[in-house]
């Protein structure tokens, strides 16, 4: 069985990802990845994949869908027979790749199969966009999964394929868990909930171990690591504030996720549950530089989290820059000793470095080499017969940057693990 996913601006990172539930065999069963674009990932597996359950777990993949053939081979026909197993159907087209000759020829193919399906009383709506794809949130407000068909080509090079989209992300409940929070520090930074989702899959951790944010912030990666199902969660927070933030954050979206509209599970139901959420949470003030007293050795079996970087804004002096770079350097090298004494021997650290960016020159934290000399190994997410993939933008840190257009500070995104 071929799949693809579409994936988002972070071609690394959203490889990296899909690489790292293999690994832990969430992607159940043979695997082999066939094809990398910029746009799209094509897997083969001996089983159909469970789109649905996948697009939840992922945050860098947009859609997910199954290969019906090569594109050479595209017949109208196909599509229609497709089309006749919904009442009313609405169906959209979307091109992926470099470059794809069939855009040319999507008005006259909706026409025709308009056509086709009038002539067998079926009555049809063609959903259109601008774009040469349809976004997420076109394929979700026109219900193109649930009444109708979202056609994907996919193009690369010399091969171009056609499919059908199975699942894609839900824009509304990332903005829910985003923006609908009670406590949120703009000022300070947010990390996106999709960008936790990542971290925590870049862990390889299954759900039964225990996992630790040590600089919890808002709680966004506590949030997605119980949306995600993990049931032992620990943050921690140098500041009384951001620990407030994130117990207010926490409890609101266990409430939000016993009552969701889709159950219907009694009060007494929903309350049980969310008292058993709440015991697998425990957050609490603590300076990362004296973890160790708090939590017990090798207790944690995975640590995610993003750290303090520096003020949003920073001035282009350069002595400002070193010292900057100096004060981060020992605060991360502190943690990183505290990290050795709680985590578990091959414990995984996904960890986010600041990177400064002045005048169109980058500033990295010079602390790798310490790194590695206490035992630490920087872990290459991304499988060796990819590296040399044009698309693939991985820093000779091993590391992969992830930034948005204009930004001072940009995030670096690293896997430890701890040697033996």
């Amino acid at each position: 069985m071929l799949s693809f996913f579409i994936l988002g601006k972070n071609t690394a990172l959203s490889t990296a990802e899909i690489q790292s539930l293999i690994n832990t065999s969430f992607i159940k069963n043979e695997v082999e990845i066939i094809k990398l674009s910029s746009d799209f990932l094509i897997l083969e597996t001996k089983e159909k994949l469970d789109a649905f359950a996948l697009q939840n777990r992922l945050g860098g993949t947009i859609k997910i869908g199954t290969i019906i053939n090569e594109a050479k081979d595209f017949k109208l026909e196909t599509a229609i027979k497709i089309l006749e197993k919904y009442h009313r159907p609405h169906f959209g087209f979307s091109f992926y790749g470099t470059s794809n000759s069939f855009t040319s020829q999507v008005k006259k193919w909706a026409m025709e199969i308009k056509n086709q399906l009038k002539k067998k009383n079926i009555s049809s709506r063609w959903v259109v966009s601008k774009e040469k794809v349809l976004s997420s949130v076109i394929v979700l407000k026109n219900k193109l999964l649930t009444e109708g068909v979202e056609f994907v080509f996919l193009t690369d090079k010399d091969k171009s394929y056609f499919g059908q989209t199975m699942s894609c992300q839900q824009f509304e409940e990332y903005g829910q868990r985003d923006f609908g929070r009670p406590a949120r520090n703009i000022e300070e930074g947010m990390l996106p909930p999709k960008l936790a989702k990542i971290m925590i899959n870049l862990a390889q951790t299954s759900k039964e171990k225990t996992i630790l944010d040590p600089f919890c912030g808002s709680g966004t990666i506590l949030q997605e690591a119980v949306l995600l199902g993990y049931k032992n969660v620990i943050g921690c927070d140098i500041s009384e504030g951001a620990v407030e933030a994130t117990k207010a954050n926490l409890n609101w979206f266990i409430k939000k996720l016993a009552t969701a509209e889709t159950r219907n599970d009694s009060e007494s139901q929903r309350n049980s549950e969310v008292q058993s959420l709440q015991e697998n949470i425990s957050v609490y003030q603590s300076d990362v530089r004296s973890l160790s007293q708090k939590i017990s050795p090798n207790s944690i079996d995975a640590i995610i989290t993003e750290p303090y970087l520096g003020p949003v804004k920073i001035t282009s002096c350069q002595l400002s820059i070193t010292n900057l770079l100096k004060e981060l350097s020992d605060l991360y090298l502190k943690a990183f000793s505290e990290f050795k004494k709680i985590l578990k021997p091959s414990g995984r650290v996904v960890m986010i470095f600041p990177v400064f960016k002045i005048n169109g020159q980058l500033y990295f934290l010079p602390i790798l080499d310490e790194l590695k000399k206490s035992g630490w190994q920087i872990v290459n997410p991304i499988p060796p017969e990819l590296r040399k993939n044009p698309t693939i933008k991985i820093t000779v840190r091993n590391s992969i940057i992830y930034s948005r257009p204009n930004q001072q500070v940009l995030r670096e995104i690293f896997v430890f693990i701890r040697n033996p």
